[in-house]
């Protein structure tokens, strides 16, 4: 049997060629100097990005800052706006309207409480200012046994339906005054809400 020698591969080949040696070593230089260029770069975009962050996120909250400030002010303004016609409609329009109404709700308690009864005296006791409007309504309810007693010292929110031994109260004026207090107790609480932040 016959033996061929085969080439070995793992063996270095060094030369002596000058030439050859710097070119190898300019090589090296040149990916030395390449890759010291790419890690410069690198850490360049890596520090511009935390800054482009930081100031991003500096922009933000000066920006989320200035918009609260903006809607604290706006939503303060719109409240002063407010306030006067809230105030406006609990000093005029709804003790009027309460005027206007208290005799409608002492006709239809009148009727609620003669629904039960055949034979029913009613007494009703009011300001002298709502006796015209009650007696209006009245004037249609023939069926009805009404005494209308004025007191001159009853608020005009204010009225008392007497029948038998049984007394029923109604107060609007106490209902507004809830209501002032409560609108008034709003804007002082939005005012502490505006100062505080």
């Amino acid at each position: 049997m016959a033996v061929f020698p085969l080439e070995e591969f793992n063996t270095t080949i060094v030369s002596n060629d000058p030439k050859l040696t710097l070119e190898t070593s300019f090589e090296e230089h040149r990916l030395e100097a390449y890759e010291q260029g790419y890690k410069a770069g690198w850490d360049d975009a890596t520090a511009a990005q935390i800054e482009e962050q930081s100031r991003v996120a500096a922009d933000f909250a000066r920006n989320l800052q200035e918009l609260s400030f903006t809607y604290h002010e706006a939503r303060s303004q719109i409240l002063d706006s407010l306030k006067p016609l809230f105030t406006e409609m609990v000093s005029k329009v709804l003790p009027r309207l309460a005027q206007e109404t208290l005799p409608q709700s002492i006709v239809d308690e009148v009727l609620s409480a003669a629904a039960d009864r055949t034979i029913a005296e009613f007494e009703i006791v009011i300001s002298p200012a709502n006796r015209p409007a009650l007696e209006r309504l009245l004037e249609d309810q023939t069926a009805l046994d009404v005494n209308i007693v004025e007191e001159p010292t009853m608020a005009e929110g204010l009225a008392y339906i007497r029948l038998s031994e049984t007394e029923k109260q109604i107060d609007l004026t106490s209902v507004l005054a809830g209501f002032s207090q409560l609108v008034e107790g709003f804007f002082t609480q939005q005012q502490k809400v505006a100062i505080n932040g």
